[in-house]
């Protein structure tokens, strides 16, 4: 069991009754998940819900030797249970991106929470919703974006959410492999690699080893929107 405080860090959840908070925290549990570790793999039985407190989270799915990432998740965002209200597969794998702890709902109690509070219940619906939504625009994303434009989205959206600014631009941990961007982007590591490189020598980023400065995030952001013809 955990404190209600703990809650009101989840903007889905803070809105809730009081009572239904209440009963949130008696079946949350705190769940430490060491980086690369897997807090639930595609093809499980349906799985907790969790509520990430600190850490990043990577959620694809996997068909033979190729893989496509997501989403990336960060904290204040849910995930998780899915595929509770069908009884079926869990539909990707979620993978700790960094040491994470999240706050963490097991199956049953969580069933017993749906069932017993609609606020709740309406909240879950929602946040699958989203969800659904997030993975409608990644599929847009992969018919009608060229690799450099997806590549470009995908340090925008990290700049807006994480990035700190300094002198020469935004700068971003660096988070991903090569690979990794490559399996979010929808190619291989060989193109995410030259991309990268045509970035550079544009004097949009800048790469080491640890980090990614973005020089200049307004062009960056003109590439991300621009749709294949």
């Amino acid at each position: 069991m955990i404190g209600v405080e703990l809650l009101s860090k989840f903007d889905s959840i803070a809105g809730l009754s009081p009572r239904t908070q209440r009963c949130i925290a008696e079946k949350t549990i705190t769940a430490d998940v060491a980086a690369e570790a897997s807090l639930y793999q595609q093809g499980d039985p349906p799985c907790a819900f969790y509520m990430l407190e600190t850490g990043r989270v990577k959620l694809y799915r996997q068909s033979k030797d190729k893989r496509q990432i997501l989403a990336l998740l960060a904290p204040g965002e849910c995930l998780g249970a899915e595929s509770l209200s069908t009884g079926g597969i869990s539909p990707f794998t979620a993978t700790a991106l960094t040491p994470v702890t999240a706050l963490c709902v097991p199956p049953d109690p969580l069933q017993v929470l749906l069932d017993e509070h609609p606020d709740f219940q309406e909240v879950f619906l929602r946040l699958i919703t989203d969800r659904l939504k997030q993975f409608v625009t990644l599929v847009h994303d992969l018919a009608f974006r060229d690799v450099t434009s997806r590549l470009a989205m995908v340090l925008v959206a990290r700049a807006d959410l994480e990035g700190k600014e300094v002198d020469d631009g935004v700068l971003l941990d660096r988070l991903l492999s090569q690979q990794e961007y490559a399996d979010m982007v929808g190619t291989v590591r060989e193109v995410v690699s030259r991309t990268f490189k045509r970035f550079e020598d544009e004097n949009l980023v800048h790469l080491t080893r640890t980090s990614i400065l973005i020089r200049d995030c307004d062009r960056l952001r003109a590439i991300a929107l621009l749709e294949a013809r």
